[in-house]
C-alpha cells in the first residue's frame, strides 16, 4: 500500500509504516480493542515538499485521539460510534495558522524578527538555526552576537563562530538556538539517547484519589473542566482539540508575556479567556481555587517555572487529588537539554528533521508546523487517555510530551518522495473544514476541527475570544445526574 492508510481495512489495520503507529498509539492508551467504535482513516503522504510523512503522523494521532474520546462517549451514553479522518485535512491542520483570514485579510504571520529567526552557516561548515520568538530572545542574541538586526551583520557574524561552539554560548544565556544535526546525530546525543527511551506521550500516575466515572452528558467532555496556561502553539492547540468535544477550557495569561497575535487567534475557538499574574497572592491564591475544581492543568512553562510558582504536578495533585496535569517542552523532561527553550524549528534542527529535507551544511525547515500541532494532538490524546483511567482506576496523572520526541516519532515513520510543486491537499477537503464566524476580532475565516464522529459532533462553542474577555472563574455547570447536561452558552464574556 506504499504506506497510504486503507480505509476499508484500517479497523483491522494495515501493514503500513503509518497504521503501525496508530497500533504503537492505541496500545499506549490500552485502547487496541477500539471498545468504543471503528477507526476509518483514508489518503496517504505526500501532500507537501517534505520527505516526512507528516500528514499520516498527524492522522494516526487524530485518530487514536478520536478512539479515546469515542470510548469516553460509549461509558456516557452506552453507545459506539465510529471516527473518520481524511489525511489530507490532517495535513493541512498542521498549517492552520497561515490559513486564516479576518475579514477576509490574512491574519499576519511571519517567522518572528526575522533575519535572525532563520539558518546561518558557521565557520565549521555547519548550520545553526536561532530563534528570536520574544522580544527580550532577540536582543539576547543581538548582544551575544554583537551586531545589529540585519541578515549580512547576522550571518558575517555567525560565521565567525564553530556551530556547536555557539549553541553552546546561546544555551548558557538561556537563548534558543540549535546545531542542524542528522538523524544518527541526534540518536548519539546524549539528549537524543534519552528521549529515545521515551514513549511519545508519557502517561504517569502521580497520586492516589477514588476512581471519577463518566456521567451522562451532552458530548463527551461535557463538564471536564481544563486549566490552559500554555503558550504559542503546541499546548494551546492540545487545549483547543479538548474544546472541540465540549470540555470548559479557561486560557489563563500572564499580564505581562508578549504575545503572537495570530497564534492567540488560532489555538483560542471555544476557549474563556483571562490574564492573572500568579507571582502575586491574590491571583495565586485565585489559582489555588480554580486548580481545586478542576479536571486538567495544562501547562507549557519553562522546565521548573511552574513549580517555583507553587504549581507543580505533585502540588496540584495535592490540591485536586485526581487532577491531570500536563507538562509539555521542546527537549523533553530528562536528560541534559531538559532545561533548554526551544520551538518548533528547534525541534526539527536538533532531531535530524531538517537535514533530511536539506543538507547538514543547508538544512531546511519544513514547509508547515508538524511537531507543534502533532504534539498537541498527542497531548490532547495522552490527557483524553487519563480520564479514562481516572474513571475506572482513580488517581492522579501527569502526561508528557515533547516537541523534539515527536519529531524522532515522526522520522520513524519512514521518509518519501516529496511533492516537488507545493501544497497539494484537495480545495475541497480545505473547503469542507473551513467555517467563517463573527467574532470580536471580526468575521473571522479558519479551520474546523478534522475528526468526524458518527454520532457527536466535533466543533467549538464559539470563535476565539480576546485576551482578558472572562473573569477568572468557572462559568456554573448544570448539574443532572440522570440525563445529559443541557449546554450551556459561555460565548459572552462575563462583566
Amino acid at each position: 500500500m506504499n504506506g497510504c492508510f486503507s480505509s476499508a481495512a484500517i479497523s483491522r489495520i494495515s501493514p503500513s509504516s503509518s497504521a503501525g503507529a496508530l497500533n504503537e498509539l492505541l496500545s499506549l492508551g490500552g485502547l487496541e480493542g477500539r471498545p468504543g467504535g471503528t477507526i476509518d482513516i483514508s489518503g496517504c503522504d505526500p501532500y507537501f515538499p517534505t520527505t516526512h510523512r507528516v500528514g499520516e503522523a498527524a492522522a494516526a494521532v487524530l485518530a487514536a485521539h478520536g478512539a479515546a474520546i469515542a470510548e469516553i462517549w460509549r461509558r456516557r451514553s452506552g453507545r459506539r460510534q465510529d471516527v473518520a479522518i481524511d489525511v489530507g485535512a490532517a495535513a493541512i491542520s498542521l498549517e492552520s495558522v497561515l490559513l486564516m483570514t479576518r475579514r477576509g485579510y490574512t491574519v499576519p504571520y511571519t517567522d518572528i524578527n526575522y533575519p535572525l529567526t532563520n539558518f546561518h552557516p558557521t565557520r565549521d561548515g555547519r548550520s545553526i538555526h536561532l530563534h528570536a520568538g520574544y522580544p527580550h530572545l532577540r536582543n539576547g542574541l543581538l548582544e551575544l552576537l554583537d551586531c545589529p538586526n540585519s541578515l549580512d551583520r547576522i550571518r558575517a557574524k555567525v560565521a565567525q563562530w564553530d556551530a556547536f561552539e555557539l549553541e553552546d554560548a546561546i544555551a548558557e544565556r538561556g537563548l534558543c538556538g540549535t546545531v542542524g544535526r542528522s538523524r544518527e546525530e541526534w540518536l548519539a546525543h546524549p539528549q537524543g539517547a534519552w528521549l529515545a527511551g521515551q514513549p511519545v506521550v508519557t502517561i504517569e500516575r502521580i497520586g492516589d484519589s477514588a476512581p471519577e466515572p463518566f456521567r451522562p452528558a451532552a458530548r463527551p467532555l461535557s463538564g471536564v473542566r481544563v486549566l490552559d496556561l500554555t503558550d504559542v502553539l503546541a499546548g494551546p492547540t492540545a487545549t483547543r482539540t479538548l474544546a472541540e468535544q465540549g470540555a470548559t477550557v479557561l486560557r489563563i495569561r500572564p499580564p505581562d508575556r508578549p504575545i503572537i497575535p495570530a497564534f492567540i487567534l488560532d489555538t483560542g475557538h471555544g476557549k474563556l479567556s483571562t490574564v492573572m499574574d500568579l507571582k502575586r497572592e491574590p491571583e495565586a491564591m485565585r489559582m489555588r481555587a480554580l486548580l481545586s475544581e478542576a479536571d486538567i492543568f495544562a501547562q507549557n512553562y519553562r522546565p521548573g517555572a511552574i513549580a517555583r510558582l507553587g504549581f507543580s504536578p505533585e502540588e496540584a495533585a495535592r490540591i485536586r487529588p485526581g487532577i491531570i496535569c500536563m507538562s509539555l517542552n521542546c527537549y523533553g523532561h530528562g536528560g541534559p537539554w531538559s532545561q533548554r527553550r526551544g520551538w518548533e524549528q528547534l525541534a526539527q534542527a536538533a532531531s535530524g528533521m531538517a537535514v533530511a529535507d536539506g543538507t547538514l551544511a543547508e538544512p531546511k525547515v519544513n514547509p508547515v508546523i508538524p511537531n507543534d500541532y502533532i504534539t498537541g494532538y498527542l497531548a490532547a490524546y495522552g490527557m483524553a487517555v487519563a480520564l479514562l483511567r481516572r474513571a475506572t482506576e482513580g488517581g492522579s496523572y501527569h502526561v508528557r510530551v515533547s516537541l523534539a520526541r515527536t519529531a524522532m516519532w515522526v522520522q520513524s515513520l519512514g521518509r518519501i518522495n516529496p511533492k516537488p510543486d507545493g501544497i497539494t491537499v484537495p480545495p475541497e477537503t480545505i473547503r469542507a473544514l473551513q467555517i467563517t464566524r463573527d467574532s470580536p476580532e471580526g468575521r473571522l475565516r479558519f479551520l474546523g476541527p478534522v475528526a468526524r464522529f458518527s454520532e457527536t459532533k466535533a466543533y467549538w462553542e464559539w470563535a476565539s475570544p480576546p485576551m482578558a474577555a472572562h473573569d477568572p472563574v468557572w462559568p456554573l455547570m448544570p448539574s443532572l445526574p440522570d440525563g445529559p447536561a443541557v449546554p450551556v452558552d459561555f460565548s459572552a464574556p462575563r462583566a
